[in-house]
């Protein structure tokens, strides 16, 4: 069987990177990794979710495995996975992807360009350049018909 990662980040954008990445996993009979990794080094502020915790890290890991749970249960005739937790996205997606012998890696672009871009660098384009295999990378301002 064929497996996927799909790595998702939670902004706007996300629901159409689950989009891409359900119909592709539909149509060659694929398995799917969710993964989402929270990364220290941006700014995340999650909202009041009416729960305590002792840091905002453990937190954030609480709401993204929850938002996972939310697309894994969109999908249920598609087998999902889901992994969270707080590290470098550029380094981990690349990592799980080959522990899960992922046939591809399906992610999606913010689209940033000058000071931002070079500051915070790109997650698509390390991935893509450092991958064992092919990177399928869902353009910010894609036109979904």
């Amino acid at each position: 069987m064929n497996h996927v990662l799909v790595a998702i980040d939670f902004s706007k954008f996300s629901s159409t990177v689950e989009n891409v990445a359900y119909t592709l996993a539909a149509k060659i009979n694929a398995s799917v990794t969710l993964v989402t990794i929270i990364d220290r080094q941006v700014d995340f502020e999650p909202g009041n979710t009416g729960q305590v915790f002792t840091d905002i890290w453990e937190m954030s890991q609480k709401i993204a495995t929850d938002n996972l749970e939310k697309i894994k249960n969109n999908h249920p005739g598609v087998p999902t996975e889901m992994i969270s937790f707080i590290g470098d996205p550029k380094e981990e997606i690349i990592s799980i992807a080959d522990k899960e012998k992922a046939n591809f890696i399906i992610m999606g672009t913010h689209g940033r360009t000058g000071l931002t871009g070079i500051l915070m660098g790109s997650t698509a384009e390390y991935v893509i350049r450092h991958a064992n295999i092919p990177v399928i990378v869902v353009p910010y301002r894609m036109d979904v018909h």
